[in-house]
């Protein structure tokens, strides 16, 4: 019987993931894309400057992060005054769209002030949230020593809400939940790809998080 409740509970999480899972998943870059199917040549990305021991990296990483750029792109990210899944995306100062283009903009200037080692895409994908159907997470990634050795995800949601789940017109600035662990992401960005590691590190920011985790 206890064999069975099992079998039931894992049966009914698979079809409540299946009911929210997202479809058409597809990189704007296909260089990203590559670089996370191992189909990559690692001395491309390989800085002579990357620092790859691993006592030195987590000397630099616990000296490196600034609380000053952490404050900066928390108050950025407020500025945009909603980050709601479902909220404008074609203006260039309000709403979700201004803003992953913002944090876009801030991976491909990281990774021009590391050679270039960072490859910025979105993540697209369909998916019935509010009244839109079509989104995109903000993606760096940052290719590993070793094409086989697969990928590690840094990640944290970027959207943001009110109480009522599809009010895009409320003020969400969402400076703890979770502009805080996007601040994160983007600080660790800049810092991690000064390094070189081993398995890839893919900086990833979510949205559709607020409207049940998609």
């Amino acid at each position: 019987m206890h064999f069975l409740r099992q079998v039931t509970t894992v049966l009914f999480s698979a079809f409540s993931l299946l009911s929210i899972a997202q479809t058409n998943i597809q990189f704007t870059s296909s260089d990203a894309a590559d670089i996370l199917a191992g189909n990559y040549n690692p001395n491309d990305y390989i800085s002579a400057s990357a620092i790859s021991d691993p006592h030195l990296i987590a000397a630099n990483l616990t000296t490196s992060i600034q609380a000053d750029s952490l404050k900066s792109y928390l108050f950025k990210l407020s500025s945009f005054e909603t980050r709601h899944t479902a909220s404008d995306t074609l203006s260039t100062t309000r709403g979700i769209g201004a803003a992953r283009r913002w944090a876009y903009q801030k991976f491909q200037q990281f990774s021009a002030q590391n050679g270039n080692r960072l490859e910025v895409s979105y993540l697209q994908f369909d998916q019935a949230i509010c009244v839109v159907n079509k989104h995109r997470n903000i993606v760096a990634v940052l290719p590993g020593a070793d094409a086989t050795a697969g990928s590690v995800i840094i990640e944290g949601h970027i959207d943001s809400r009110c109480d009522g789940p599809c009010d895009t017109a409320c003020l969400a600035e969402g400076m703890e939940d979770n502009g805080s662990g996007s601040a994160l992401v983007l600080e660790l960005s800049r810092i991690m790809s000064k390094f070189q590691f081993d398995r890839t590190i893919v900086f990833m920011l979510t949205i559709g998080e607020e409207q049940g985790l998609y």
